[in-house]
């Protein structure tokens, strides 16, 4: 599942999950999270399916969802009120030494920037400059289409600017 996160710093989101399965426990229904849990999986469908949305983290929002949800059904099986608050900061704790690792690690790594985006015919077109940790930065075109819901984008294809002339034509090999 990590890969759903483009950078580290977004991981550190998930050390929230059980101070926030804890909140749920306390102040919602039964009903009410496995509402939420099975909103949150139908919406996470279509990053299964390959698409993406449109809208900025919402792939980071489903998933401290759905996390916090099931931590909730792991909290409520704890009867005391002390032992939960100790269990859900041990977990969080454990949680952020971990994730805090691996989002240095990924903050090496290098960056991907959108230097130009144009929509064209239910088509979204972003020209990329996508820097590793060394070296000249890969510079692509992606092409994107819009699903029957437009909150959804699926990647249809990727061209690469090799070309040093500064041409206006992009030749993508599937359209």
């Amino acid at each position: 599942m990590l890969w759903f996160w483009q950078h580290g710093n977004q991981l550190f989101i998930l050390f929230l999950t059980p101070l926030l399965g804890l909140i749920f426990d306390y102040t919602l229904s039964k009903k009410v999270i496995l509402y939420l849990l099975g909103t949150s999986v139908v919406l996470f469908l279509p990053i299964v399916a390959g698409y993406e949305y449109i809208i900025p983290y919402t792939v980071q929002a489903l998933g401290l969802t759905a996390l916090s949800c099931l931590y909730y059904f792991y909290s409520r099986q704890i009867t005391q009120v002390t032992p939960k608050i100790i269990s859900a900061i041990l977990i969080g704790g454990l949680a952020f030494i971990v994730l805090k690792h691996l989002a240095f690690m990924d903050s090496m790594s290098g960056y991907q920037k959108v230097e130009k985006s144009w929509n064209v015919n239910h088509h979204k077109i972003e020209y990329i400059v996508d820097q590793g940790f060394s070296g000249r930065p890969l510079l692509k075109y992606e092409i994107r289409k819009y699903g029957l819901i437009p909150i959804v984008l699926k990647k249809v294809d990727r061209a690469y600017d090799d070309d040093t002339t500064n041409s206006c034509i992009v030749h993508f090999t599937d359209i």
